[in-house]
């Protein structure tokens, strides 16, 4: 989601540093960019993190982790070391237990960057970890920040940037409750909501697949979008999807997977949902998007983008707070928000087929509320330069 408004940046004189991380790195390397990643900030001082790195990476590995094991090694490592030298050995060692890599905020990795990058302002995504270190030490050496805000806005408290990106007015209460100062909120719009335009225009694609899959044309079908490292929302998701079948035997069900999954992992649910189930991971997503009724998901991108063509969207989370999803829920009738196997059940198995005119309706008026103008990107540009007026360069990271 920041390539475009990198593009951007770049055509009007910005040089350009990122930090890549993980999936991101092949994306920015095919738009044009070097990206810059943790093993770029290992020395050969850091005998403890890459002993670190090894001895965390084999589990990733082992689980079918697709990014480069070097890679893997560095961020693991580093953040790790961090992690100790903050909170000594035993804390560490304490924290990783129980949160896992939540536990990280890799500070240290993240001056190591600024120390190479030298950059005059910082563009990041209200992602965890090391996009809030990045804030973190932005603050600490005086270098404006912004911030894009993408789709959940519970994070957002802790990211203190100097500029907050914001996709529709609806966003500001969501995050005003938590803390945040609404000087700081400019509302631009969000490239991944503007990429909707791909999926779009693809019904007779969706038609042809139910039919290619001998989906009948009144039979309800749901979307599963899989996401990584959310077992219990998984286990929440699927436990319903399976209720679901049972109270209503009809419904069919696509599987797919996130690109950090394994075929083994879609595989593994498909297997568990029974013969109702079927695997949707190898066709284009506008396809898929198109043929089902209803997209079902913790938080996933996709969910966004089948609510921006009119699909309806169901939410699961383990805490009845809609407001962690900064998004307007209650807006069109496109989204139902579960919490239980019993709600999220009934949910799914009311689901009814739509006429695509109703569908058509329901994206448009989303995507006018949603500023999907094609020009987030140009907005969220322009913020970052008014943050770079007091400076005499122009290199954003």
């Amino acid at each position: 989601m920041l390539i475009p408004v990198l593009q951007e940046l770049k055509a009007q004189g910005c040089r350009i540093s990122v930090l890549g991380l993980t999936t991101a790195i092949d994306p920015l390397q095919a738009a044009g960019f070097e990206p810059l990643g943790f093993r770029h900030l290992l020395t050969a001082e850091d005998e403890r993190a890459y002993e670190h790195g090894i001895r965390l990476a084999e589990e990733m590995q082992a689980n079918g982790n697709p990014v480069p094991l070097e890679e893997t090694i560095a961020y693991l490592g580093l953040s790790y070391t961090d992690l100790e030298e903050r909170f000594g050995t035993e804390n560490a060692e304490q924290q990783y237990r129980t949160q896992g890599r939540r536990a990280f905020l890799p500070l240290n990795p993240l001056r190591r960057a600024f120390d190479q990058m030298k950059p005059d302002v910082l563009l990041t995504t209200n992602s965890p970890r090391a996009e809030l270190a990045s804030v973190k030490v932005a603050r600490e050496r005086g270098i404006p920040s912004v911030s894009m805000v993408s789709l959940f806005g519970l994070q957002i408290a802790d990211i203190i940037a100097d500029r907050v990106c914001i996709p529709f007015e609806a966003t500001i209460p969501q995050l005003t409750t938590r803390g945040v100062d609404p000087g700081t909120l400019v509302i631009t719009g969000h490239p991944s909501f503007d990429c909707a335009a791909d999926v779009l225009n693809q019904e007779s694609a969706g038609i042809e697949w139910r039919r290619k899959h001998s989906i009948n044309n009144d039979t309800p079908l749901a979307l599963y979008a899989m996401q990584p490292g959310i077992n219990e929302q998984s286990a929440l998701i699927e436990a319903s999807l399976t209720q679901a079948l049972i109270q209503n035997p009809q419904l069919r069900i696509a599987v797919r997977k996130h690109p950090n999954h394994r075929d083994a992992d879609v595989q593994n649910v498909i297997n568990r949902l029974g013969s109702a189930a079927l695997n949707a991971s190898e066709h284009t997503l506008g396809t898929v998007l198109h043929a089902c009724d209803v997209l079902v998901t913790h938080h996933s991108t996709v969910g966004i983008k089948a609510a921006l063509i009119g699909k309806q969207v169901a939410f699961f989370n383990l805490e009845n707070d809609i407001s962690v999803y900064g998004l307007p829920l209650d807006e069109y009738d496109w989204a139902s928000f579960s919490t239980t196997v019993e709600t999220g059940a009934s949910a799914l198995a009311s689901i009814k087929r739509e006429a695509f005119s109703q569908q058509r309706v329901r994206g448009s008026q989303i995507r006018q509320a949603w500023n999907c103008d094609g020009r987030s990107h140009y907005r969220i540009a322009q913020t970052v330069l008014q943050a770079l007026e007091s400076r005499t360069t122009k290199h954003v990271a």
